[in-house]
């Protein structure tokens, strides 16, 4: 009970850190904020924490917007309904994505990412736009349709820009040793710095008086170069972090006035909605390039795992196994060769390679047989003879191979595993 509560009080403080965070950024003249990135907090949390934290959670994420809305001036009433939204939205966005993706939420997978965003980011600002504009019509408000628009704009980019950077660092554990290497943090702590100077650079003053005509427009594209660098050196972690900086650098100095955004009337209608959404394409762009980075670092671990494995077995029972392509006739064995038939692996490339180590008298019948596999339709071929052993004497060897045929029924390869026993050999061949 005490861990329960001890969670709701961080998540309203966090809460409403966040929230007066976005107040120092910008604020429309609706009951909606054109930067608002307080419910990526507690999003970001329900998609990190175990489905028994999620009513703490959504607890804080109720007081901290009730207490929020209430210190803005709102109405008790108006303020709870706040609250509820808060909890509605972020709830209903949580289970969306539980239905598409493992929790707690991991950036391994394209589909992680692909889940928050669709399943998780969509709806949430969907439901509370929707929410919001209803609950200040009832309470005599006007412009529903500025505030339905401006919520759910506001809302989508800042929970894509706060909910990834906590979903990454909750995983974070300090370790000994496994980490990044110190070449790939330096090599990223520079790309980094060359990520935030250029948009502090870009941003912090009138990019016409700096650049001249439109070089400070065109320069907007840069950043985007060290981002990339940022996510393949630093993966997930440094890529949504460095985002959410980039990000707010170029939302305060477009507040201020400051940078290619400021006073332009663009497609969403507001400088800062202008320039968040051209801070999300970055950050989003990071992530995305993190998250490939991993899905492929995951499927190299997976594959040395099974490799590790399969070596293992064979080794332990005295096995090879090869894969021949007869088109090109080159070989590859798996397996202790260099103790079982005293040649390194990699000295048997060739079929030619294999035969001789067959014994001189069965050479000719076991290369008979290996050009009649080709022609197999997949059924196993079974054939014994004598193969030199590591100490220069004949050994018996089982040798069982299919032909794998693509889909068209063209030959792929010939694949086999042999069995290596000593003692006298029972030929086939």
């Amino acid at each position: 009970m005490a861990q329960q509560l001890l969670i709701v009080v961080l998540v309203a403080a966090a809460y409403t850190a966040f929230g007066a965070l976005s107040s120092l950024v910008a604020y429309a003249p609706t009951d909606a904020w054109t930067v608002w990135l307080a419910s990526g907090v507690v999003l970001g949390l329900l998609l990190s924490l175990r489905r028994a934290r999620w009513a703490a959670v959504l607890g804080g994420g109720f007081v901290g917007a009730t207490a929020f809305a209430f210190n803005l001036g709102s109405a008790a009433l108006e303020a709870v309904g706040y609250g509820a939204i808060e909890v509605l939205a972020s709830g209903a966005a949580a289970l969306l994505v539980s239905r598409l993706a493992a929790l707690p939420l991991r950036f391994h997978a394209v589909r992680d990412l692909g889940a928050l965003i669709l399943a998780g980011a969509v709806p949430l600002a969907l439901v509370g736009a929707v929410l919001a504009a209803a609950w200040q019509l009832a309470a005599g408000g006007t412009g529903f349709g500025t505030t339905l628009r401006v919520w759910f704009i506001s809302n989508f980019i800042g929970t894509l820009l706060v909910a990834p950077v906590i979903i990454s660092w909750a995983q974070f554990r300090v370790r000994r040793s496994g980490g990044m290497t110190m070449p790939a943090f330096t090599s990223g702590a520079v790309a980094c710095a060359l990520f935030l100077g250029t948009l502090w650079l870009l941003f912090s003053g009138s990019v016409a008086q700096r650049f001249g005509g439109s070089v400070g427009a065109a320069l907007t594209y840069l950043p985007i170069v060290f981002m990339s660098l940022v996510a393949v050196l630093w993966g997930a972690r440094g890529a949504t972090l460095a985002g959410f900086v980039g990000a707010l650098i170029a939302m305060v100095c477009t507040a201020q006035g400051n940078g290619p955004f400021a006073g332009v009337e663009g497609f969403l209608g507001e400088a800062q909605l202008e320039v968040e959404a051209y801070a999300l394409a970055i950050a989003l762009l990071g992530l995305l390039i993190a998250v490939l980075g991993a899905a492929q670092r995951q499927a190299a671990h997976v594959a040395r795992e099974w490799q590790t494995r399969f070596e293992a077995a064979i080794g332990a029972h005295r096995l090879l196994a090869y894969e021949w392509d007869p088109a090109s006739d080159r070989m590859l064995v798996t397996g202790d060769t260099l103790q079982l038939l005293g040649v390194a692996p990699e000295r048997i490339a060739m079929l030619a390679d294999w035969l001789a180590l067959v014994a001189a008298v069965e050479r000719d019948g076991v290369a008979a047989r290996f050009d009649e596999r080709v022609r197999g339709r997949g059924e196993a071929d079974t054939l014994r003879y004598a193969l030199r052993g590591s100490a220069g004497a004949t050994q018996a060897a089982t040798d069982e191979a299919r032909a794998i045929r693509d889909h068209d029924g063209a030959l792929h390869r010939i694949v086999g595993i042999v069995r290596v026993t000593a003692g006298p050999v029972e030929s086939s061949a």
